[in-house]
């Protein structure tokens, strides 16, 4: 059987997973090879998982030998074959585009073109911000083998790794002892008792912080099942979009939006602010009520830069409070 070696343009996008490569394998012995392995200047540009599953089989590839005056930039031609095949994620994609910016173009036999891609250009060419590009960076440049390798599966978010990567080494690796599929368990059972629960902003974290506990998460933990939350979590509407789905929705619909803010059907102006008030009145109330510790406590936890903020709230929390007890008691006596 023909060997290849790899082209480094190739190099820069991750290994298929060994249940995706082994569907792969599968799919060739049963169907054949479709799609040809693209040679240029003797090396595997594109195709290196077929190449590994017709090995694995013991058959000749398929190939197609590319001609320089085709290809261009054999980097640009990696990403254009990769970025609308396979499914990565933006942490994935960023990943790419770091390697992309630090790897030398052009082909071996060229010494003309010898100058990498400006981060602001890989990112436009893979489609991430220029903020996960430098995450990324930070990543390679400091973070362990292990959580390198993580965010090149999709198993970590880079902007969490970029945060993992400033901690000892042995830190790095001990975070990863949780998989990703028990991640995305703790992320599921955040979001059911949540829905369960029919709340959110405040009283939402505070179940996302019992489950911590529960779970026994370390801050980086914590930090993937957030990832893992927003991930499979759909896209807030706009502010109009939420207006329409609350107009066709039940009675008392109230929508958030891209804004932040819950948006209703349209309704009597006094009834609008009427219900947006409870709404703000029932988050302050509640987390109030559920502090889990005693004033003594919280008075030792209010940094001293914060003094006079808190004096503040609280000239003007208390007299409310009290007013509120009163004109409440004497209505629901």
């Amino acid at each position: 059987m023909t060997g290849y070696p790899l082209h480094p343009a190739a190099e820069i996008f991750p290994e298929m997973d060994a249940p995706a490569l082994a569907g792969l394998t599968a799919d060739i012995a049963a169907n054949g090879q479709r799609e040809p392995i693209l040679i240029l200047d003797g090396q595997v540009i594109d195709g290196r998982c077929r190449l590994r599953a017709c090995e694995q089989l013991g058959i000749e590839p398929l190939v197609r030998h590319l001609g320089a005056t085709v290809v261009g930039d054999p980097y640009v031609l990696a990403v254009s074959l990769n970025l609308h095949r396979r499914h990565l994620t933006e942490s994935q994609r960023a990943m790419v585009a770091t390697k992309l910016s630090t790897l030398q173009r052009g082909r071996p036999q060229e010494n003309a073109q010898i100058c990498a891609f400006s981060q602001e250009q890989v990112a436009q060419l893979l489609h991430v911000s220029r903020r996960s590009v430098q995450n990324a960076r930070a990543l390679i440049d400091h973070g362990t083998a292990e959580l390198v390798a993580a965010v090149d599966q999709g198993e970590v978010a880079v902007s969490t790794a970029a945060d993992l990567a400033r901690l000892p080494a042995d830190t790095q690796r001990e975070v990863l002892t949780r998989t990703p599929d028990e991640i995305r368990a703790i992320a599921r059972e955040v979001k059911e008792r949540i829905t369960a629960a029919g709340v959110c902003g405040p009283s939402a974290v505070r179940i996302f912080d019992r489950v911590a506990q529960e779970q026994d998460l370390s801050g980086s933990e914590q930090c993937s099942v957030v990832d893992a939350i927003k991930a499979d979590a759909p896209a807030l509407p706009t502010p109009a979009e939420a207006r329409r789905i609350a107009v066709e929705g039940k009675p008392g619909l109230a929508v958030l939006a891209t804004d932040g803010r819950y948006h209703t059907a349209p309704v009597d102006p006094q009834e609008a602010t009427r219900l947006e008030r409870w709404m703000r009145l029932r988050e302050g109330l509640e987390s109030l009520a559920t502090v889990p510790f005693p004033p003594t406590e919280a008075l030792t936890s209010i940094p001293a830069y914060q003094r006079r903020n808190v004096t503040e709230w609280l000239s003007r929390a208390v007299p409310f409070l009290h007013e509120l007890h009163q004109l409440w008691s004497q209505h629901h006596a």
